[in-house]
């Protein structure tokens, strides 16, 4: 099967995660404990969960000249990414977070050194979309500036627009722009801050479907999501997992249910197949699974819905 390919504009990072050997950190000196790092951000991670589902596609970011840049680079395209859109910029550092938890696993402190992201041209995105294909989809992520996503509405055209606000703190960039986005993925906290309200996410999905971004899904953790589409709200149960890390679930839910449109399924479909990415996702350690295939997915979703196949 031909799939529609995707465009992933927005984060490339590299995560670094430490721990204390202690229980009890010891703030203002050194602590004894261990830290490893990892690819991240939203968009680049969001990208090669497409591309290990077997879908075409690229990404349009900026890493710095750096040996970190060069390792996203270059472990990304091993993945199946297109980075051939990605500029090392000798200016600048690589983007970076940086978390430490204390030997409980409680976060002591996140350090997020995004500022290379502000160092992205519009005209850049702006060209890279239009010589993109028109059947194609456009994803971008909260990271990148207010103009940059400006750029990536007006550029769009006829290409659905899928979006994610990374965060509370980036969510507003996306709000300008909101009448262009076709597809948004958010959690309970940023679905709260967007419509200034403490609802409940019933109640909160309501208002989302009655508002301009036509379907989306607020997602839930362990209890699944709420998806809106045409109007109408449906609820979408996350599949029976063992996990063991829950980082990227919501990449790969992103991910998966993208890939799904790619494939040609209706958007509730894609939401409901995708909870089987995520299913997969937080029972590795990794934040990207890195044996997941369509052929995993489609198995797991199908093994959990035994009355209804879908077929890669």
């Amino acid at each position: 099967m031909a799939y529609r390919p995707v465009l992933c504009a927005g984060g490339c990072v590299i995560d670094r995660v430490g721990e204390t050997a202690d229980a009890n950190e010891r703030l203002y000196t050194s602590n004894i404990g261990s830290m490893r790092t990892s690819l991240g951000g939203v968009a680049r991670n969001v990208a090669e969960n497409l591309a290990r589902l077997g879908i075409d596609v690229g990404l349009v970011s900026l890493v710095g000249d750096d040996l970190e840049g060069r390792r996203v680079v270059e472990e990304s395209s091993r993945a199946g990414i297109d980075m051939s859109a990605v500029t090392l910029d000798t200016g600048a550092t690589t983007a970076s977070y940086t978390a430490i938890f204390s030997g409980e696993g409680e976060l002591v402190i996140g350090l997020a050194d995004m500022a290379i992201f502000d160092r992205i041209e519009p005209e850049t995105i702006a060209a890279r979309i239009a010589a993109f294909p028109a059947t194609g989809f456009v994803f971008a992520d909260a990271n990148l500036p207010p103009a940059v996503l400006q750029a990536v509405a007006q550029a769009k055209g006829s290409r659905p627009l899928a979006c994610v606000p990374v965060s509370v703190q980036k969510l507003a960039k996306l709000v300008p722009i909101l009448a262009a986005i076709d597809i948004l993925f958010l959690n309970l906290y940023e679905a709260r801050a967007l419509l200034g309200s403490a609802e409940e996410a019933e109640a909160l999905a309501a208002r989302l479907a009655a508002g301009p971004v036509p379907r989306g899904l607020l997602t839930l953790g362990p209890r699944g999501a709420l998806a809106w589409d045409g109007g109408q709200v449906s609820t979408i149960a996350a599949l029976p997992s063992r996990p063991t890390n829950v980082n990227g679930a919501g990449d790969a839910l992103a991910g998966a249910t993208l890939a799904r449109l790619a494939a040609g399924d209706t958007f509730l479909a894609a939401a409901h197949c995708a909870m089987a990415a995520a299913a997969l996702t937080v029972e590795s350690p990794q934040t990207v699974r890195a044996d997941l295939s369509m052929q995993a997915v489609l198995a797991r979703y199908n093994h959990s819905q035994p009355t209804e196949t879908i077929a890669s």
